[in-house]
């Protein structure tokens, strides 16, 4: 911008943070002034990372294990995991720096000769990037997807200046590198760069990067291995069909046929149709090797990748495609505008198509935007009161099958019957052939209490009383289910846990209500 002030990105940024401010307080008027995240999921890095701050990998002290989806993630925020807020505050940097990058990019794609044309079509089409990648969603989910965003946009960008300026910059190949460490899909991006660099033969660059992204993820499974566990995490496993059966192609076709009747993965589809038809109808080379490596990237998502989760899992693949597509036809669609010297209907015609594509491909997440307080709502109703419980009053060990907020800042232990915070607890709730596993893992762990969903265990064990169930105040939008029950596993502790109960009920928020069993009245 030749040292002129950034009107579309400053224009970018307030909205963005406006449109957060706005969030945050209506977050904290619904949760009685307490900052929730929207998903329980966070909650597990941190409680994971209270214990990296004293040396041990895993939810409880006294055994390992790997709950976390990325490597890298319960790192970065071990310093600030004491507080929802340090996450935030990172999640936050990642995604004003994301504008940043994607700004750069723009810069980088389009010219358009006069500032304030340019300042309004920048505009438009940085805010609508926004929202059609969730970045304001991805913030409040507390988890590593603002970050993945980011690292994702720093390789596309790394991308573009190889192709106009014939520049390999180090912090590319960087981020090629830590791409995988932040979340494992994103290793369809790196070998998607790793595949471009071969294509410009770049051999040695691209072996060095290949080997160290190889090197550094090996390193975290034989870490994993050393200390007893998968050479995966525990939540890759129990969430991937591919990973659990060895990539067998049953699963594969699963996941095509998944990502086909999916409506996000209908949107990447059209996308990468547009991608091809440059590639199959545009000459130059080094945008076709682009075009190329973007397809190969697309096709590894719609092998091994997966969808929604409060809109969170698919963003990584599509701001990558969002992205190149622009890079590729842009240009031709400002040519329209670039000889403008004033407002035109043109100009807005213009605008208005290439928003409306934002905005389709954006939908869910335009909307998912209207739930976002809700969401944090939901999680302090459920998972909130739950750790209240768990911590205030009970304060011994516990069992559930959703690990994060009740084992976050709780010095008890916490066996989850679900397998992320327990590889055992996994290997025998995925062996068909061990009927009483619950019963005996309660025994071992010598637990009397248990907070489960229902709806995710067929076969609970007959020595276990139900106390009753607590339910939701309002409507359910990210747990799995709007009533958690409560279970004594034996006669011998009901009356105590029934009295306690009895006590936390009273110190529920308005709208949330305990319902106790027949048995309990």
């Amino acid at each position: 911008m030749n040292g002129k002030i950034n009107y579309p990105l400053l224009v970018s940024i307030v909205f963005l943070l406006c449109l957060m401010l706005t969030i945050i307080i209506n977050i904290l008027v619904l949760n009685d002034g307490l900052f929730v995240f929207t998903l329980d999921d966070p909650y597990i890095h941190m409680a994971l990372a209270e214990n990296i701050k004293l040396g041990h990998y895993g939810i409880n002290v006294n055994e390992f294990s790997a709950p976390s989806s990325s490597i890298l993630w319960p790192f970065i925020i071990t310093p600030l995991s004491s507080t929802p807020y340090g996450v935030l505050v990172i999640n936050l940097c990642s995604t004003l720096f994301s504008v940043y990058i994607f700004s750069k990019i723009l810069n980088l794609t389009v010219y358009i000769k006069y500032d304030y044309i340019r300042s309004i079509f920048f505009s438009i089409i940085i805010i609508s990037f926004i929202l059609a990648t969730n970045m304001v969603g991805l913030v409040f989910t507390g988890m590593e997807h603002s970050l993945q965003l980011l690292i994702v946009l720093l390789i596309i960008y790394g991308l573009l200046i190889e192709i106009e300026k014939n520049e390999v910059k180090f912090w590319w190949l960087a981020a090629i590198v830590v791409a995988p460490l932040i979340r494992y899909e994103c290793m369809a991006i790196s070998l998607a760069a790793i595949i471009y660099l071969v294509m410009c033969r770049r051999f040695n660059i691209a072996n060095i990067t290949l080997l160290l992204t190889v090197l550094f993820i090996g390193s975290f499974s034989v870490f994993l291995i050393s200390l007893g566990l998968d050479a995966f995490p525990s939540s890759v496993v129990a969430k991937s069909p591919i990973v659990q059966s060895g990539g067998a192609w049953t699963h594969i076709f699963s996941n095509l046929e998944a990502s086909i009747n999916n409506r996000q993965g209908t949107i990447l589809f059209i996308g990468a149709l547009s991608i091809l038809s440059y590639l199959c109808w545009f000459k130059d080379i080094k945008k076709k090797k682009l075009a190329l490596v973007a397809l190969i990237a697309v096709l590894l998502h719609f092998i091994a990748g997966r969808y929604g989760w409060y809109n969170r899992y698919e963003i990584y693949i599509l701001a990558f495609e969002i992205t190149v597509n622009i890079y590729l036809f842009l240009p031709l669609i400002a040519k329209e505008i670039s000889k403008l010297n004033r407002l035109d209907l043109t100009l807005f015609k213009v605008l208005i198509f290439v928003g409306g594509i934002f905005m389709a491909v954006g939908a869910p997440y335009i909307y998912g935007l209207s739930t976002i307080h809700i969401a944090s709502n939901n999680i302090y109703e459920q998972q909130y009161q739950m750790h209240r419980f768990a911590v205030d009053f009970y304060n011994k060990p516990i069992a559930v099958n959703d690990l994060g907020y009740v084992s976050y800042n709780n010095n008890n232990y916490v066996l989850d019957l679900w397998g992320l915070g327990s590889l055992k607890a996994l290997n025998s709730r995925l062996n068909p052939d061990y009927l009483n596993w619950k019963q005996d893992l309660i025994n071992t762990a010598n637990v009397n209490l248990v907070m489960i969903y229902d709806e995710w265990f067929n076969d609970i064990p007959s020595e276990w009383i139900k106390i009753g169930e607590l339910h939701l105040g309002k409507k359910k939008i990210t747990p799995a289910y709007s009533e958690v029950s409560f279970y004594v596993t034996n006669q011998e502790s009901y009356q105590g846990i029934l009295e306690k109960i009895v006590l936390f009920t009273k110190t529920l928020p308005n709208e949330v209500y305990f319902q106790f069993s027949e048995m309990s009245n």
